[in-house]
């Protein structure tokens, strides 16, 4: 209800009790309150001085039941918003031949001309980020980096209408060089404000640079070999300006050794090469690598060479296999792990005779009898696999040598029939028993006579190690199965048949894992599909699994030892890296030492921390972290020590500039052109960017804003009340009425 308007706003009221009946109130306690007073001896002034201080009293209650507030309307003037999209990927520090000034440069010319920076007085400048993902709030001048690795332009560029929605926009400003990686298509883009593009870079006709470049565009190379394993790298070469016939070395080097040395052959109008080269790690950890090349007369030498990390492992990633006489599973297991480069099998077969052969020197090995299994031997090897042996083959003490090897980190694999799952197998040992997954029954058996569909279970899906498996239609049917069996209570069932019955059960054992297979006729697997390499899905299979019981680098080691962990030994500049230590002496806490390229050392604190797939682990360990971002391209040594200095541990980094954003490409003159057109903005050269400014097409607008407030519940109503009933009460004493 409006209660009075004048020019200090609108008075609203919202009553407690209706007026009317506020009013009638007020009456009857006026009548009252002076038939009260009229019989008293009092004087008729004294009685009116009374009766005023009561009615006033009434007066402040009754406006506080009004519960009158107050509105106050204003109109404001709000400024046009200039938005400021500045293209941050590294494309934008990329050296095109013909082009005097990098398109970066050009940029960070436009945001500090003079009619930008006088643009605030008339406009609101927002600034806003584009690399990879959208970055609201970027400077407009300091810490700008050009070393986003993507340029995702058109999301950019949707997630800034969407933040823009509702804003009196006068236009975009966007510096940028065009080249989207997203594959989106401006039609999603609602264009909303135009767009305003000045040229960072002069149209360039390749044909008409008279000037030579030549790049190293891309290196294929493994990530992590095993020493003493020749491996090939790939080095892509492009031509990016000139032509003709040309003919250099590249060079292939560790340090300052060159390793090998190729000719790179351009012929005509050739654009690409491509260049093998073949190295044998003889060192084991990081080791850094170099392709570099001087083609004559190149303008661009920063992208002759490239810089790259190799992990070098021991040549000890060995996994021993016993099995008993021979049978199918033994000659596609055997065929499926000798194919892999980065695992050496010593395999052993125990004939009628009891003796036990190598399959590799067809010979009777130590004399005829299987290797022993001691924790000394067993060091060597990181997979166990026991076929279907017997329980009296294995000593107690051998039991316990295997259980020793599972707890500390190595990976056991039960791959047994009836001989070792039955009464009289070595699963009946105490020992084993509590190692395996899963434990028979009294009628356990082997179960034959039927087809047995089999498949992943939800848990195996989720296991990362099984993954290229996962797209297979299905798995052939198998012949027989082991059952029934008990799952442990710390198993988890990985593949089962259609019925529920586990065929591979896995379990944790201290730092180690341990698998059985519960069929001997998953031969027949061999008869699967293969992955285009040849190798059939049995012998996939089987190679996973061991890869997947199989300690994985740093979780094998030492836990006496302090371990440096990264996820990868190459990252882009500007990337955030964690480092990662754990083992040794962690807990007293660590340093870590970082030396730059430039010769700076820099001291990075750590923290207590759980370690896991940040750092590149499998399995989850109790060390320390830390985060730290490079600033410079090159090769950092880092160095993690305890903090009494007895324990440390080092690799090495290699911080690269994005390789998908350098690619030479020039200026998307028609993505840009049709931006602006379709946005009814502007494209101009760069010389004209100051007459953007006259593209800007939005005025101030007047927003009216309403303030609401109460003004009943303020203390000056409460005062005024509280002091009619002291004057009252004082008055009534002096008059003698109490």
């Amino acid at each position: 209800m409006v209660f009075v308007s004048n020019i200090l706003g609108t008075i609203l009221i919202d009553p407690v009790l209706p007026i009317w009946l506020l009013v009638i109130c007020g009456i009857v306690f006026a009548v009252l309150s002076w038939r009260t007073y009229a019989a008293c001896s009092l004087s008729l002034p004294e009685r009116l001085i009374l009766w005023m201080l009561r009615m006033m009293a009434f007066a402040i209650i009754a406006y506080l039941m009004l519960q009158a507030s107050r509105r106050v309307e204003k109109q404001v003037e709000e400024k046009p918003v200039l938005a400021v999209a500045l293209d941050v990927s590294a494309s934008m520090d990329d050296k095109i031949p013909g082009v005097v000034s990098q398109r970066s440069v050009n940029a960070l010319g436009v945001l500090k001309a003079p009619w930008l920076k006088n643009l605030g007085d008339t406009h609101r400048v927002m600034y806003f980020g584009i690399g990879q993902d959208l970055e609201e709030g970027l400077s407009d001048e300091k810490g700008l980096h050009f070393t986003a690795p993507r340029t995702h332009l058109v999301p950019s560029l949707s997630k800034l209408e969407a933040r823009l929605r509702g804003e009196n926009v006068a236009g975009i400003l966007l510096l940028t060089d065009g080249l989207d990686q997203s594959g989106q298509s401006i039609d999603v883009l609602s264009c909303q404000a135009p767009y305003l593009i000045p040229e960072l870079e002069p149209p360039i006709e390749r044909e008409s640079v008279k000037t030579v470049d030549y790049a190293i565009t891309q290196l294929g190379y493994p990530k992590r070999v095993t020493k003493g394993w020749k491996v090939s790298v790939v080095a892509h070469l492009e031509r990016r300006a000139g032509s003709g016939n040309a003919q250099f070395k590249v060079n292939l080097s560790q340090g300052k050794q060159v390793i090998q040395q190729l000719d790179a052959v351009f012929e005509g109008e050739d654009k690409y090469c491509k260049l093998t080269f073949e190295v044998e790690p003889t060192e084991v950890g990081a080791i850094l690598y170099r392709v570099d090349m001087a083609p004559p007369n190149d303008v661009d030498p920063d992208n002759n060479f490239k810089d790259f990390l190799v992990e070098v492992t021991d040549d000890q990633n060995r996994v021993l296999y016993l099995e008993g006489p021979p049978r199918y599973d033994f000659t596609y297991l055997k065929r499926a792990l000798a194919s892999e480069r980065n695992i050496r099998l010593s395999a052993f077969i125990r004939g009628a005779d009891g003796m036990f052969i190598s399959f590799e020197e067809r010979q009777a090995a130590d004399g005829g009898m299987k290797p022993t299994l001691d924790a000394e031997n067993l060091r060597n090897f990181k997979v166990l696999v026991l076929g279907d042996l017997p329980g009296n083959v294995f000593k107690p003490e051998e039991i316990a040598a295997v259980k020793g090897f599972v707890d500390k980190g190595g990976g056991l694999i039960f791959f047994g029939a009836a001989n070792a799952y039955g009464k009289n197998g070595y699963l009946t040992k105490e020992i084993f028993g509590d190692l395996s997954p899963v434990a028979s029954l009294e009628d356990s058996k082997m179960r034959e006579g039927a087809r047995y569909r089999v498949d992943f279970t939800p848990h195996g899906r989720t296991l990362p190690a099984f993954e290229g498996l996962l797209d297979d239609a299905h798995f052939p049917a198998l012949l027989s199965i082991w059952g029934p069996v008990k799952p442990g209570e710390f198993s988890e069932s990985v593949i089962e048949t259609s019925d529920g019955q586990p065929v591979l059960a896995a379990r944790r054992y201290g730092q180690g894992r341990v698998a059985i297979l519960l069929s001997n006729t998953l031969w027949k697997w061999q008869l699967g599909g293969t992955d285009g390499l040849g190798k059939g899905l049995y012998g996939r299979f089987i190679t996973q699994l061991i890869h997947w019981l199989n300690p994985g680098g740093h979780d094998a080691e030492d836990s006496e030892t302090l371990q440096i962990v990264i996820a990868s030994g190459e990252v882009d500049l500007r990337q955030s890296v964690a480092i990662g230590g754990y083992g040794g002496k962690v807990k007293s806490g660590c340093d870590c030492l970082i030396t730059t390229p430039s010769g700076e050392t820099l001291t990075i604190p750590m923290r207590q921390a759980k370690l896991e797939a940040q750092v590149g682990l499998r399995r989850a360990q109790d060390g320390v972290l830390c985060d730290w971002i490079p600033e410079a391209v090159g090769t950092y040594q880092i160095v993690l020590k305890s903090k009494d200095g007895t324990q440390q541990a080092q690799t090495l980094l290699l911080v690269k500039k994005p390789e998908h954003e350098l690619t030479g490409a020039t200026l998307n003159h028609a993505l840009l052109n049709e931006l602006a057109g379709r946005s009814k903005g502007a494209f101009l050269p760069l010389e004209q960017h100051a007459k953007l400014r006259e593209k800007l097409t939005a005025e101030p607008r007047v927003i009216e804003t309403v303030h609401e407030y109460p003004i009943w519940n303020r203390w000056l109503w409460l005062a005024p009340l509280i002091a009619i009933f002291c004057l009252e009460w004082y008055l009534r004493r002096k008059w003698d009425m109490v």
